[in-house]
């Protein structure tokens, strides 16, 4: 009786992780449905450039996660890590595996602030930054959780991985505190716009007769949009430039437009910012 409820036990802890790695299985292809339908969705809109760019950084990403999920498969197969050789080879693996996430990542950045400075709206691209920042979100943690196993599989290797593990957190922060040091706000706004949004107001002037408009000290960064400084070359306004109330010296940029709306050529991204990250446009009523 006893064998019959040990052998009972078995199959059903048997079962039960065979509908858990179904069920994994089963997420997997349906986010992969997901990704999918949504490259198919921008294929369609291929011939305009900016989108065959998009395409260009996802596939890179997509190969270089293939290239992730290769190697990582090659560290778990030499996990016991005995010797001097399998030890490099993890350790190699691992530096591998870093510098592809490290790219997939600055990719992605590039992509979400290239969306951003554009000003266009397309839901099928980020729907695909989604998706992108999702996979690679699980993929750091797949990573982590890989490192530990095999760092606890083998005291040999602890050391290194928390080498390794430090020298990725600096790599990090140097590239966070960049971005951080490249990150600029504008924002763009009609008078009354601006002025209801707390971004800007009134100064000078007797009984509201020749004053002038001002950022406001405690603006309101809400209303402002961030992206990369070196992203924007051509900032569309969709109206007619009445007045730039920021500092920006006059060498670095143009206004080009028709009768109806005008954009803001950076020609110089450096000099632009040198004197302010933030870039407060007040546009004519149309």
């Amino acid at each position: 009786m006893k064998k019959y409820l040990v052998i009972a036990l078995v199959f059903s802890s048997l079962m039960a992780c065979k509908n858990k790695e179904a069920e994994l299985q089963q997420q997997a292809q349906l986010k992969s449905v997901k990704v999918h339908d949504s490259l198919l969705a921008l294929k369609s809109q291929e011939q305009d450039s900016s989108i065959t760019a998009y395409i260009k950084s996802f596939n890179e990403i997509q190969d270089n996660l293939d290239s992730i999920k290769i190697r990582a498969k090659i560290m778990s197969m030499n996990g016991n890590g005995e010797g001097r050789d399998k030890k490099s080879m993890i350790i190699a693996d691992m530096r591998f595996i870093g510098d592809l996430m490290m790219k997939n990542k600055e990719e992605l950045d590039a992509m979400k602030k290239k969306l951003g400075a554009s000003g266009v709206k397309n839901a099928e691209l980020e729907k695909m930054i989604a998706h992108l920042t999702e996979e690679l979100t699980e993929k750091d943690a797949d990573i982590s959780a890989l490192q530990s196993k095999l760092a606890e599989a083998n005291a040999n290797l602890k050391s290194e991985m928390k080498k390794f593990s430090d020298s990725m957190e600096v790599i990090n922060h140097q590239h966070q505190v960049i971005a951080e040091q490249n990150t600029i706000y504008y924002a763009i706004g009609t008078k009354k716009e601006l002025i209801n949004k707390g971004v800007i107001m009134k100064k000078g002037g007797v009984l509201g007769v020749g004053a002038t408009e001002s950022l406001k000290s405690n603006t309101n960064t809400s209303y402002f949009t961030s992206a990369d400084m070196y992203s924007i070359h051509t900032l569309p306004l969709y109206s007619k430039v009445d007045k730039i109330i920021t500092n920006h010296p006059s060498g670095s940029y143009t206004i080009k437009g028709d009768k109806k709306v005008d954009s803001l050529i950076i020609t110089n991204q450096k000099l632009f910012w040198s004197e302010s990250k933030l870039l407060v446009i007040e546009v004519k009523q149309k």
